[in-house]
């Protein structure tokens, strides 16, 4: 654990001093968002550790290299399109190749992930009302847990979850008063199961996910730049010691199983019609309101011309069995209930839309609509945004 909190804190260090050589370069270069899993203690740090200077060699151009400890940003920013580039671990390579990335280089192999629980649990389902611990909400291993857990046919909302920034603190909890089951790499479990036999059983196990990261760039970015940065990667002489390199791949293929995990909603929503976005904006220009419950920074970024900014606070678990008291939403008060809604987000895998149309089928609303591909499918067909 001790490792642990000196490789972050390295990494924090280095964090700082990048961020201050992104804030001298010009708005027009080139930006590549290298993202790290905190709780990954397998990891330990980000596969690649460089400033600009290697990048703005390759591309005769500047660059801003952006690294950050925050998965849910990533999550977000793989969707948006903001930047040129993205370095990150499976599930956000995943989502970035869903939203008009392409997948360009990998680093690592395989890896199975289990959900162990103490030994005399016989399933999944004997899991409710147990305490079970994830690491950080949006790490991959909880992103994969969780997976598991609503496969095994039980909602998450039936189970006691509990996070914390280490992996390792699940296995050495099990067993106790406060942790029944927990989420861990196969070999770091067969490990674990090797020093202390019969303590923990299995009860389920994920599909092989690629380990490592993967480095996506935008579809529409020139050849030379995707070049550039598979050079980049795959040459660089500042890997970290232990961490495997890249290799360029096309193959997106792996990704598209950890793209499946549990965190896209449901197709329908009960009481509520799903629309596309031309339908959004058909619905719009015969009087009906488009809603943004993102947050203010992405509506600022870009949004649907003529949406309004009303923020849905999101802490409630990302499941059709949500408790929406564990989220704000203040502003569906000042909505008109007797007009036509659309309520809009970052995409599929984002739920505040889906949370949104939710509340205000129950609040009374007349008719509600939920464009479930949000702002990215306004975006891809081509539709008036602002500013």
């Amino acid at each position: 654990m001790q490792k642990l909190v000196k490789l972050v804190g390295f990494a924090t260090a280095l964090f700082a001093a990048f961020g201050a050589l992104a804030a001298n370069t010009t708005s027009t270069a080139a930006r590549v968002l290298v993202a790290m899993d905190p709780a990954d203690e397998g990891a330990g740090l980000l596969p690649i550790m460089v400033s600009s200077r290697e990048l703005t060699g390759f591309l005769n151009g500047p660059a801003i290299i952006m690294p950050s400890l925050d998965l849910k940003d990533a999550m977000r920013a793989s969707r948006t399109q903001e930047n040129d580039a993205i370095l990150a671990p499976a599930h956000v390579t995943a989502s970035a190749i869903a939203h008009g990335y392409e997948l360009v280089a990998v680093s690592g192999g395989e890896e199975r992930y289990v959900l162990v629980a103490e030994a005399d649990i016989p399933s999944v389902a004997a899991l409710k009302d147990r305490a079970v611990h994830f690491p950080l909400e949006d790490s991959l291993r909880s992103y994969v847990g969780r997976s598991l857990i609503t496969s095994g046919g039980l909602p998450l909302r039936a189970v006691h979850v509990r996070y914390a920034e280490s992996s390792m603190a699940g296995l050495m909890s099990i067993g106790g008063q406060l942790i029944q089951a927990t989420v861990a790499e196969e070999s770091e479990w067969q490990k674990w199961d090797a020093t202390h036999p019969g303590k923990t059983k299995v009860l389920a196990t994920s599909r092989g996910l690629p380990a490592g990261y993967g480095v996506t760039v935008r579809a529409s970015a020139p050849a030379a730049f995707k070049k550039a940065v598979v050079q980049w990667v795959t040459t660089t002489n500042n890997i970290m010691p232990g961490v495997r390199r890249f290799r360029a791949t096309e193959n997106a293929g792996p990704f598209e199983y950890v793209a499946s995990l549990g965190i896209f909603t449901p197709g329908e929503l009960p009481g509520v019609k799903r629309v596309t976005a031309a339908q959004a904006l058909e619905l719009a220009s015969k009087g009906a309101q488009l809603v943004d419950v993102r947050t203010e920074r992405e509506y600022g970024a870009r949004h649907a011309r003529g949406a309004v900014l009303v923020p849905y606070a999101e802490k409630s678990l990302k499941e059709p069995q949500f408790d929406a008291s564990l989220d704000t939403f203040a502003g569906l008060a000042k909505l008109d209930k007797n007009r036509p809604t659309v309520f809009m987000c970052n995409g599929a895998e984002c739920w505040k839309s889906y949370k949104a149309s939710s509340a205000a089928h129950g609040a009374g609303f007349k008719e509600v609509y939920w464009l479930r591909g949000g702002v990215p499918e306004w975006v891809k067909s081509e539709l008036p945004t602002e500013p």
